[in-house]
């Protein structure tokens, strides 16, 4: 509706009451237009200053709700290691040139030198003793856990010296013995090839590990029929060697990135090898690179402002010739439009800085969000401006009177019988404040509709997700008050400039009466601006005039309100039949070595009982090789489905320390060293296990939440005790079950906010339900259009793992009372997964 004064027909009383504020705050704003500019301009550079010294810090834990298992979980998993330090892991992922063997002198030659580099060259600060320490020296549990590579090396050296003769050396999978010594490759080789016995003939065949299966669906590395062949292993595409430690308190967790970004560094630069490439992943690393891919939008920033600029000075000048008040200062006014939102998000990521949020990559969307929205806001106040002063020119309101003497004849604004200097600014008051009343509810239910829908995201139980909103909802608050205070004022003050100018023009010396267009002799160049302007307005006119007769058509009509139909049918059943996904490659860019380590998560894996590493059955094979019966109550535990009543006991002084290969247990077992009796038994607290699980169709995410979610209903299943699953990527799968019931909930709570922001500034109910319609069919259509052609809207993260389709859990098993005493009760639980699966 156009508005030449205030019109309460069919206004709300909030309309009303903001017809009254924008009245008084427009004119406010035309009075002292510099004294707005100036106290915005300040508070930004003041909130903003600190925004170039704030680190970029991310968490990949924060894609996790806060209320989710995993977070617990996590927490069950710190605790196992609380009495040590916090757990870190660093993995380097070794694979050959080209694609090709790893199984090679050369290329297991490079293997262990990068092992022997990274143990040994790279140090860290330990406070307590003052001295740099290396891998080695600071590790407590797991140093020993890649000497498996080593002994193979060593292995085949010698078999390579000796041509296959040394009885003492099998070089096989998943079990290699060197020198009588029986080591576990299986967590260090991946994409292996083996031989097997085909048939009674003994013939053989190569293939994968994953497709060793029996009938029964069991790994033939745990059939009893089946045996091992002699130096089986014909190819290995990829070498993981793991870095596993306890942070002790007196090394910082600044001093351990340190170490791991030195290790990184070396790799990619220093790093060279004609036979071996190497990629290293820690979390460390995840985080520094979904930094790095944050940061790459910042150029964007500038491409973007530089598009929205050029675009809103076309536009904005297109509109100004067709209302015939072009001028050189609706250019100043298209770039301000596009500079407004960057102060705005200056502002609002300053303030949160300062109120100690931290600087998430995921803030690096909000300018180009506040962009657009902060561009609409300005094209609407700019054209109200345009249009308010044409309605008035025609009508010869405020700028000039018709004279009635001499017809056709208009008195100008500027006479000085007419008119003083204090009478523009009168006029610039009253014009601003008329656009302020006709575009200011508007903009207010536009922005309210926003903040409303970023505050409802700002109370989801994902960090990431709650960050992102409350940079944007306060962005976009910042950004509605600095399009009046700073672009309107700017407008204000080229309004002021524009009327003395047109009033100026007309103004001949001390004539009053100015003579009629039809009278003067106009300039060819004028002749020419002035038919093009006539050409241009009848184009605009007959399109506009073919438009509304295309959209009164019945048949257009009917075919539009089909398609819409055709639209909603199919946009509702995608959604209501999508499947929740994660894309972990969408965080990362694509010259990222994290894109390049996801390549080799899809190669075949094997799973069977030997992908358990349980320490009770090396402790059996300990207990045997030296000639003891193992103990009875071990026996009960290896057999059958109970916990003991009693402490779990074993001898472990000459079991983790006396066999090198055994050494790493440790960090698998929490013994009471305080529970040492006369007879040398220790008590075992708490332990830990790992295994692995193998499936193609654990290359989909959601496949992986399920599979996660079997293990924990297992361990679930035995209440009297303690069991904790922990699983590398449990923080971001669980955040796969809660995406379609929070997106749910948002759009429900988002619709019901606008329905009643609707209803503060709309009477009419048909014009109530149409604008929620309008927004429930946008929503939806939104929705379905990103589960067809994803873009950015993953939320997760790739954490370290070897393999895509092998799926690596650790399983905690401690007393559900804390041990205090010898009385305490304790226990230890065999999990049984499936009946064509593996059991301990």
């Amino acid at each position: 509706m156009t508005r030449i004064c205030v019109d309460t027909n069919g206004e709300t009383a909030f309309v009303r009451i903001l017809n009254v504020v924008f009245s008084r705050v427009g004119a406010q704003i035309a009075r002292h237009p510099w004294k707005f500019i100036v106290v915005s301009t300040a508070i930004t550079l003041a909130a903003s200053c600190i925004i170039p010294f704030t680190e970029m810090v991310n968490d990949v834990s924060d894609f996790t709700p806060a209320t989710a298992r995993a977070r617990k979980e996590l927490d069950n998993y710190k605790h196992f290691f609380s009495n040590k330090g916090e757990p870190i892991a660093l993995y380097v992922l070794v694979t050959a040139k080209n694609q090709s063997n790893m199984l090679g002198i050369r290329q297991l030659e490079e293997a262990v030198r990068l092992l022997n580099t990274i143990s040994e060259r790279f140090k860290v600060w330990n406070e307590d003793t003052e001295q740099e320490q290396n891998f080695l020296e600071f590790c407590d549990n797991f140093c020993t856990i890649n000497e498996p590579v080593r002994h193979f090396y060593n292995g085949l050296l010698v078999e390579n010296n000796f041509g296959n003769s040394s009885d003492h050396i099998d070089l096989g999978y998943p079990i290699t013995t060197v020198l009588g010594r029986q080591l576990h490759m299986d967590p260090n080789f991946f994409g292996v090839k083996v031989a097997v016995h085909v048939n009674l003939k003994n013939d053989t065949r190569i293939v994968s590990v994953n497709q060793l299966r029996t009938p029964t669906g069991q790994s033939i590395f745990d059939s009893k029929e089946t045996s091992q062949i002699r130096n089986n292993i014909r190819e290995i595409k990829l070498i993981g060697l793991q870095f596993r430690a306890e942070r002790p308190a007196s090394i910082s967790m600044a001093s351990i990135k340190k170490w791991e970004k030195s290790i990184l560094t070396y790799l990619q630069e220093e790093f060279k090898s004609d036979y071996v490439d190497a990629y290293v992943l820690s979390e460390s690393f995840l985080t520094a690179e979904v930094v790095r891919a944050g940061l790459t939008l910042l150029p964007f920033l500038v491409i973007g402002f530089s598009i929205m600029v050029v675009f809103s000075s076309i536009t904005m000048s297109l509109a100004a010739l067709y209302v015939g008040q072009m001028a050189p200062h609706k250019v100043l006014l298209a770039i301000v439009a596009c500079v407004c939102p960057f102060m705005a998000c200056g502002t609002a990521l300053g303030l949160m800085f300062w109120c100690g949020f931290r600087f998430g990559s995921i803030l690096c969307v909000t300018p180009f969000l506040v962009l657009a929205l902060g561009v609409d806001d300005a094209y609407i106040m700019i054209n109200s401006w345009q249009r308010i002063r044409k309605i008035r020119q025609e009508i010869g309101f405020h700028e000039g009177s018709i004279d009635s003497k001499n017809k056709g004849s208009v008195i100008c604004c500027n006479s000085p019988s007419k008119t003083s200097g204090s009478t523009t600014k009168r006029r610039v008051e009253s014009l601003m404040a008329e656009v302020m009343i006709d575009t200011g509810a508007s903009i207010t239910i536009t922005t309210a509709t926003n903040v409303l829908a970023f505050a409802i995201g700002a109370l989801t139980p994902t960090p990431e997700i709650q960050l992102f909103s409350i940079g944007n909802a306060l962005a976009i608050t910042i950004d509605y008050v600095y399009e009046w205070t700073v672009f309107g004022s700017l407008m204000s003050i080229v309004g002021h400039w524009e009327l003395d100018d047109n009033c100026g023009s007309e103004n001949n010396s001390e004539k009053e009466i100015v003579r009629p267009p039809s009278v003067r002799a106009p300039s060819a160049f004028a002749s020419w601006a002035k038919r093009c302007q006539d050409r241009f307005l009848s184009t605009c006119s007959k399109f506009v005039a073919w438009y509304c007769r295309l959209l009164t058509n019945t048949f257009i009509s009917s075919l539009v309100v089909a398609v819409l139909a055709g639209y909603l049918y199919i946009s509702i059943y995608g959604v209501l039949n999508t499947k929740a996904e994660l894309r972990p490659q969408q965080l990362f860019l694509q010259n990222s070595d994290v894109i390049k380590v996801s390549a080799y998560e899809n190669l075949p894996s094997s799973v069977g009982n030997f992908s358990t590493k349980f320490w009770l059955r090396d402790y059996e094979q300990f207990v045997r090789e030296n000639g003891e019966d193992l103990p009875k109550r071990l026996v009960t535990i290896w057999l059958s489905l109970k916990a003991l009543k009693r402490d779990i006991r074993m001898r472990s002084d000459s079991f983790l320390t006396g066999w090198p290969e055994f050494s790493y247990w440790k960090g698998f077992m929490r013994l009471d060293e305080n529970g040492t009796d006369k007879s040398r038994d220790i008590k075992v607290n708490r332990f830990f296990f790992t295994t692995a699980s193998y499936g193609a169709e654990l290359k989909e995410w959601s496949k992986r939440e399920d599979l996660l979610n079997q293990w924990r209903r297992v361990a679930d299943s035995y209440p009297e005790l303690d069991v904790s699953v922990f699983e590398d990527d449990a923080k971001f799968l669980d955040l796969i079950p809660t995406m379609i019931p929070q997106t749910a909930q948002s759009s429900f709570w988002t619709l019901l906010c606008m329905f009643c922001v609707c209803l503060l500034f709309m009477t009419h109910p048909t014009t109530v339900l149409i604008s929620n319609f309008s927004i429930f069919s946008t929503c939806v259509g939104l929705i379905h259009g990103l589960l067809v052609i994803p873009v950015l809207f993953y939320l997760i993260s790739l954490v370290p793992s070897f393999s895509c389709s092998s799926s690596r859990r650790h399983v905690v098993v401690a007393p559900e009372t804390k041990i205090s005493s010898e009385n305490s009760p304790n226990g230890v639980l065999t999990i049984r997964l499936s009946p064509s699966t593996d059991r301990f």
